[in-house]
């Protein structure tokens, strides 16, 4: 590792590793709830344990970067910029200086954590070292929207964000150049468009599929509607019985999402988002094709 960025990343990470992993209460309960309460000697011999499959999945589980680890370290993820050969040396870096890990429970109670090959890679892969937030996107975010927020959406575009292409990489810093920065829905919008982009087909355009997406929600929005009005005069069990079937549309967040795609498509293209949706004309009774035909023209538009 000769670049001074990669080497400055796998000592962040091995400090990191040698202080501690902090772990939230859903995973104290996990133990709880699995193998009952354990004295921390108890619960140290249980992971130190691998042949023991049971011990295997919860150290899985304690090996996995928490959002305190990812905030601490993206700063240094985000200056080493690794390609994925970049990540694979650093895996070799850190198995040449690192065997233990220490996992943190919200109690206090530290568990030392024997490490090998495998576990320091998961660890790593799980770190996204390679779904570093593109530097134009990045420096624009910092300026328009503050450092607390840069570092917010870096994280996010790490965790479940875009493997970044050309297209994606244009399309994100598009928005965060064109979104209002005084708008509260703005960062919201970023946070969306990762998400987004992260579910996009590798050869889809991004504003087209956008637009797709937001009629979709407009669809689906109006169908939520449809099954309020329809739970208001009757119950989903008389509704099954008749012969409906109700997919669970939930209209706040259908909304929600439909507002944040709104606003990416405003900002990527200048204007909102078209009406995509069918619409019904009454043309009048026609007898053959000529008829057909004839009706269309006289249509509007």
């Amino acid at each position: 590792m000769d670049a001074s960025p990669e080497k400055a990343l796998a000592g962040a990470i091995a400090g990191q590793l040698a202080a501690g992993l902090p772990q939230d209460e859903a995973v104290a309960h996990f133990i709880r709830s699995t193998y009952g309460a354990l004295a921390a000697d108890e619960l140290a011999a249980l992971v130190a344990d691998r042949d023991d499959p049971q011990a295997a999945s919860l150290v899985e589980l304690l090996l996995f970067p928490g959002e305190t680890v990812a905030r601490a370290l993206e700063p240094v993820l985000a200056a080493a910029g690794l390609d994925a050969a970049g990540q694979e040396r650093l895996i070799a870096a850190l198995g040449a200086s690192v065997d233990q890990a220490v996992a943190v429970l919200p109690d206090g109670t530290r568990l030392a954590l024997a490490l090998d090959a495998d576990d320091l890679a998961r660890f790593v892969a799980r770190l996204a070292p390679t779904r570093t937030l593109p530097r134009e996107a990045a420096a624009i975010i910092n300026e328009r929207f503050g450092a607390a927020a840069a570092l917010d959406l870096a994280v996010a575009a790490r965790q479940t964000g875009p493997d970044w292409s050309p297209g994606a990489a244009s399309f994100f810093a598009t928005l965060a150049g064109r979104l209002p920065a005084e708008t509260p829905q703005s960062k919201a919008a970023l946070a969306y468009a990762l998400r987004f982009l992260a579910g996009l087909a590798p050869r889809a355009l991004p504003v087209p599929a956008l637009i797709a997406r937001h009629g979709r929600l407009v669809a689906q929005l109006r169908r939520a509607r449809q099954q309020e009005q329809a739970f208001s005069e009757s119950n989903f069990e008389t509704l099954a019985m008749t012969g409906n079937r109700l997919p669970y549309l939930h209209a706040p967040d259908i909304a929600r999402e439909m507002a944040l795609a709104e606003a990416a498509i405003v900002a990527a293209t200048g204007r909102p988002a078209p009406d995509t949706t069918a619409s019904c004309l009454d043309m009048g009774a026609v007898e053959d094709m000529d008829g057909l035909f004839a009706a269309l023209e006289d249509q509007p538009g």
